[in-house]
C-alpha cells in the first residue's frame, strides 16, 4: 500500500516542523513548504532518518498561485495529496498602541490568510478525489485576553470563523473532506 501524502506549510521551524515529525512518525510522507530552504533542508534531513520520502518546496503561504503549482509538483513527485496542514504564521508582539500596521498586516496575511490560501489550495486537489483532511493551526482559545498578541490573536480568531463556516459548507454538499483546527 502506498503511503499517504502530508502536505506542511511552515514546515521549517516550530510547530511546523513537529507537525512534519509527527507525520512522517505516523507512516506520511511529507511535502515541506516554506520561506528558508535551509531550514527545510534540515527538517528533510532529519525526517529521512526514519525513512520519510520527503519533498521541499519554498513558498510564501501569501502567493496563492505560488501554492497551487506546489500542490501540483507534490501530486505528481510524491502522490494524492491526502493531508493538508496549515502552519505557517507571523506575529508581532507588543501593545496596539505601539505596533505599527504594517506588522499588523503582515501577520494577518501570513497567519489568516496564509491559511485561507492553503486550504483553498487542499480543497481544489483534494475535491477531484472526493476526501482528504485539511488542518488549520488553532491558538485562538490560548491567545484569547492575553495582552501583547493582538495581531496574532485577531488573525487566529479569523481562522476560526472561516473553519467553522466552512465545515458548514463542507457538511452541506456531502463532500468527505474534513476540516480540523
Amino acid at each position: 500500500m502506498p503511503s499517504q501524502i502530508a502536505v506542511v506549510t511552515g514546515a521549517g521551524s516550530g510547530i511546523g516542523r513537529a507537525t512534519a515529525q509527527a507525520l512522517g512518525r505516523a507512516g506520511f510522507d511529507i511535502a515541506l513548504l516554506g520561506r528558508c530552504p535551509e531550514r527545510l533542508a534540515d527538517a528533510a534531513q532529519e525526517l529521512a532518518r526514519h525513512s520519510v520520502r520527503t519533498l521541499i518546496l519554498e513558498a510564501d503561504v501569501t502567493d496563492a498561485l505560488g501554492l497551487s503549482a506546489a500542490a501540483a509538483r507534490v501530486e505528481t513527485e510524491l502522490g494524492p495529496i491526502s493531508v493538508w496542514v496549515n502552519c505557517a504564521g507571523a506575529t508581532v508582539v507588543g501593545q496596539v498602541a505601539a505596533l505599527d500596521a504594517q506588522d499588523i498586516h503582515r501577520a494577518t496575511e501570513v497567519t489568516y490568510l496564509g491559511s485561507v490560501n492553503g486550504t483553498l489550495t487542499a480543497l481544489d486537489v483534494m475535491r477531484r478525489r472526493g476526501e482528504g483532511t485539511i488542518v488549520n493551526l488553532d491558538l485562538a482559545e490560548a491567545l484569547r485576553g492575553l495582552p501583547l498578541q493582538a495581531a496574532e490573536s485577531g488573525a487566529r480568531g479569523a481562522l476560526r470563523g472561516f473553519c467553522e463556516s466552512l465545515r458548514s459548507e463542507l457538511l452541506h454538499d456531502a463532500d468527505t473532506i474534513h476540516i480540523a483546527w
